[in-house]
């Protein structure tokens, strides 16, 4: 009797999914999305590149660049911990939604 006072109790409540893409969900505090960097702060120390399991970070010192291949990063934000500058020059942003068409697009290059 139990099984069918839920499933009638089930078929009257609100759904628990959403509606996505037309609904959002709601970010929780301390979401770890993909990785954005401050041209601005960095001062090229190399701490996020050695320190990225995955060696999803890579930076030219002399030319002043820094990349980051999104397919293999993991987020899991110790290149935001490791950095010395304030503000934080790597910071994990808010956008989880980081489907693309071809690889080439996961490989991010940014100049100084």
């Amino acid at each position: 009797m139990n099984l069918l006072a839920e499933a009638i109790k089930r078929v009257f409540s609100k759904p628990s999914t959403r509606k996505y893409p037309k609904e959002k969900p709601e970010i929780p505090k301390g979401f770890r999305g993909r990785v954005e960097w401050n041209k601005d702060t960095c001062i090229f120390c190399m701490l996020c590149a050695v320190n990225c399991p995955t060696n999803a970070i890579t930076i030219n010192k002399e030319e002043k660049t820094w990349s980051i291949d999104i397919g293999k990063c993991i987020f899991c934000g110790r290149c935001h911990d490791v950095c010395p500058t304030k503000p934080k020059s790597v910071n994990n942003s808010e956008r989880y939604e980081l489907a693309e068409y071809g690889k080439e697009k996961f490989n991010l290059s940014f100049n100084k």
